[in-house]
């Protein structure tokens, strides 16, 4: 509730940010949402914790994908070749084999 009234939306609404902005993990996680995580299919909660990250630390505070969904722009920051191949599967392209190293 007290999202919801500094957010100054009520009931079931769902706040809309103007931008979220986000990273991205080498595993392809955003927002400390991991994929195959239980998190990913929460809907009515706007904020959620969770103890038992693949990666450290274990315990983190995330907006749900309702949240994340709703703002009006959301935009990524990932850099490091280590992400690359994550990236590419999101994006839905098959990169170069020389810009996978």
């Amino acid at each position: 509730e007290k999202i919801r009234s500094a957010a100054h939306v009520s009931g079931d609404e769902i706040p809309r940010f103007d931008l979220i902005l986000l990273g991205m993990g080498p595993d392809g996680h955003t927002a400390s949402l991991f994929p195959d995580h239980s998190l990913l299919s929460e809907t009515s909660l706007l904020v959620a914790s969770l103890s038992d990250s693949p990666k450290p630390p274990p315990k983190r505070v995330t907006l749900t994908l309702p949240v994340i969904n709703n703002a009006h722009n959301v935009a990524f920051v990932c850099g490091g070749s280590s992400k690359a191949k994550a990236l590419a599967q999101v994006l839905g392209v098959v990169p170069d084999a020389g810009s996978m190293k």
